[in-house]
């Protein structure tokens, strides 16, 4: 018996001295005898991706000695690895036998078309459904990206975006994910400007108020910023980002609502320092059916240094879980919290529900601005087509040919609070909880699309159908 503790302890030592978690792993099923010796490691399909790229991701390596069911479980988290790396369509990973307890592990990879030109046809209202209500097809911005991925085989990205329309903006990233030996360091730099016609300018039973000149823009941002990433490991990152804006607005929006940029002010120059600790267990970060996360941010806006500069400190935290229950069954759950320091902020600094992700289904034509708030997301779900992959008999493009896609049924439950003791007489969502509920169909395919219907009801018997195009959780 503490031989085999011994040979089991052997097998999981390439794991556990890569700073890995192997909790997952089937210790249950492992037997001494069926040990094997990774002797060679062969990767293929990357013509673009440099080899150090994808060994970056290998739970498996040569010389290793592992056992049978390491084996399989280690190469799962691989391929999942590969897949969150949105460099590859797909990953095969097999091994074969070459010797007596000698293999040979095979690692093929379809590359994405990293060169995109993609043309830009965004709403200006805050989702689908309000642009749909609004009836004015002409409320959009219209441009292009022009993203390169995988730059120079190194996973960097080089994005451009030109805008006009509404909302005009030009704008350019640069990341390097990796910037030192290690692979665990990272660097993103970025800047635009951008101008607005049309502004929100003030929130009025729960719902956005919008002041638009067609002949001025009213709103304008100059930003700048950059990002330094450190990757622990194959799920654990850091990061340190730094961030300048400057916006002014025409004197009518501040007479309209003086607390847009606070005390009347019609120019707000900012710095944003922040932190954040993330966790990511999940088995695909686009949409997850299975795995964990959890992440930490303290956001500091303004430092004291810039004149009419906002004083504001918050904390975020959010956790999501997603487990599967029974054959072709799942649930997920998301649970996130911000809390502030600060009461009094300007109108334009605060945020809660009906921003970005952080919304109750069914209030897709509300807001509910505040200081501190708690949200959860739960979804049942079935897969009413699992994961299938079309083969065209042709295709312009190679990387064209093959296409992956999966449909999900799925009913839904959200509640969660926002707390204002500012603008709590135009707000009157917040300080009551909320709920919502409903049903939906998700599709999923390649290039990290999904696409969501779902018709859900809130507490008030509001319903109707809504579209999204994100996961869910």
């Amino acid at each position: 018996m503490p031989k085999l503790k011994l040979l089991l302890i052997l097998s999981l030592i390439p794991f556990l001295s890569r700073g890995n978690s192997v909790f997952d792993c089937p210790l249950d099923s492992l037997v001494a005898e069926d040990t094997l010796v990774i002797s060679q490691i062969v990767i293929t399909g990357n013509k673009i991706t440099k080899l150090s790229v994808i060994s970056r991701e290998l739970f498996l390596h040569e010389g290793d000695t592992v056992n049978k069911a390491v084996l399989d479980w280690a190469i799962d988290r691989t391929r999942e690895n590969l897949m969150n790396t949105a460099l590859f369509n797909f990953v095969n990973i097999q091994h074969q036998k070459i010797g007596p307890g000698q293999i040979v592990v095979i690692v093929d990879v379809t590359e994405r078309w990293y060169i995109i030109p993609l043309p830009i046809f965004e709403l200006v209202d805050r989702n689908f459904n309000e642009w749909i209500k609004s009836g004015d097809i002409s409320r959009v911005n219209l441009g292009f990206y022009l993203n390169w991925d995988n730059f120079r085989g190194r996973n960097e990205a080089l994005k451009f975006q030109f805008k006009w329309g509404y909302s005009q903006k030009i704008g350019i990233s640069y990341s390097l994910p990796f910037i030192n030996k290690n692979q665990e360091e990272g660097l993103t730099f970025s800047g635009s400007y951008s101008r607005n016609r049309e502004v929100g300018y003030k929130v009025e039973e729960s719902k956005v108020l919008l002041f638009k000149d067609e002949e001025n823009f009213v709103r304008k941002e100059i930003f700048g910023g950059f990002k330094y990433t450190q990757r622990r490991g194959f799920y654990t990152t850091s990061s340190f980002s730094f961030e300048y804006r400057n916006n002014s607005i025409e004197d009518t929006i501040a007479a309209l609502n003086p607390d847009f940029l606070g005390n009347g002010n019609t120019v707000q120059q900012l710095i944003t320092i922040a932190w954040q600790f993330r966790h990511d267990r999940r088995d695909f970060k686009v949409y997850a059916l299975k795995g964990y996360l959890f992440d930490f941010e303290i956001v500091k806006n303004g430092i004291g240094i810039l004149e009419n500069e906002p004083d504001l400190l918050y904390l975020s935290s959010t956790i999501k879980y997603f487990k599967p229950v029974a054959p072709r069954w799942f649930f997920s759950s998301a649970l996130k919290g911000k809390l502030s320091g600060q009461s009094e902020a300007p109108y334009f600094n605060q945020r809660g529900f009906g921003y970005a992700n952080d919304l109750i289904r069914s209030y897709e034509f509300y807001v509910v601005p505040g200081q501190n708030f708690v949200l959860s997301r739960n979804t049942f779900k079935f897969a009413l087509v699992p994961t299938q992959i079309i083969s065209l008999p042709f295709s312009i493009l190679e990387k064209f040919r093959t296409i992956p896609y999966a449909f999900y049924l799925n009913a839904n439950f959200d509640f969660g609070y926002v707390r204002d003791r500012q603008f709590q007489k135009d707000n009157p969502l917040a300080n009551e909880w909320q709920y919502g509920y409903g049903f939906g169909l998700d599709y999923v395919t390649y290039y990290n699309m999904v696409f969501r219907l779902e018709y859900s009801f809130n507490k008030f018997g509001e319903n109707g159908f809504f579209l999204h195009f994100t996961a869910p959780i």
